[in-house]
């Protein structure tokens, strides 16, 4: 989950200092969003990943 944030958020980074165009709040929170349900959809299997994809969609409701 840490890496799917640095990631994106160093993508937003480099977008801006290479090509001077700025990736919106929402585009940033959508790819991470997006990859965290990947994440957890990979992993449903495990006893440790079952509960999280319905706390995940919880948390996101509660940000929008």
């Amino acid at each position: 989950a840490t890496q799917t944030v640095i990631f994106h958020l160093c993508k937003q980074t480099n977008n801006l200092i290479h090509n001077q165009i700025s990736i919106t709040a929402s585009a940033v929170f959508q790819g991470i969003d997006r990859d965290m349900r990947n994440i957890i959809s990979a992993r449903r299997h495990s006893k440790q990943f079952s509960s999280i994809m319905p706390l995940w969609l919880r948390y996101i409701s509660l940000c929008l």
